[in-house]
């Protein structure tokens, strides 16, 4: 847990989507339930504010999020299994813990957040990953490359 690291006095951690405080196991530091983000330009906001942004998912198919927060230039730490597999590189964008183990998640947090310049540059590096890996016009290229393979194996 966070504060077990002492991070809980100097973290503070913004939840959005479904879950409420109701829903929440004590986390041991100030937490703002901010309920759905509807509106593209808050969730943008709110993914540039902060410093990490962390994606608990025991299951991912893809990892949407994770590619907002990155586009954003926040660094992400999810578990190493599923979607965010292919999108974070490990210690580079952010940080993929042990498949479901809380403390790896835990130190991934602290990890991406004990030095300044370490989270400025992961999330400068994030951006900079998403925007050569999935920016419209790479995947619009890589969709045209696909579509012309398949006309030329039906031909």
């Amino acid at each position: 847990e966070i504060s077990a690291l002492g991070w809980g006095d100097r973290a503070e951690v913004a939840v959005f989507g479904g879950p409420t405080a109701a829903d929440m196991p004590e986390l041991g530091m100030r937490a703002r339930f901010l309920g759905p983000i509807t509106d593209d330009h808050k969730l943008a906001s709110l993914y540039s504010a902060a410093d990490v942004m962390v994606v608990p998912s025991l299951q991912e198919a893809f990892g949407k999020t994770v590619i907002e927060a990155m586009a954003c230039g926040t660094p992400v730490v999810a578990f190493d299994s599923g979607g965010p597999v292919d999108i974070i590189e490990h210690a580079r964008t952010g940080y993929l813990a042990k498949p479901f183990d809380p403390e790896d998640l835990a130190r991934g947090i602290v990890w991406c957040l004990e030095k300044e310049e370490r989270t400025a540059d992961l999330g400068a590096r994030a951006r900079a990953s998403v925007e050569a890996q999935f920016d419209i016009a790479v995947v619009a290229r890589r969709y045209r490359r696909l579509y012309e393979r398949i006309l030329e194996q039906a031909a």
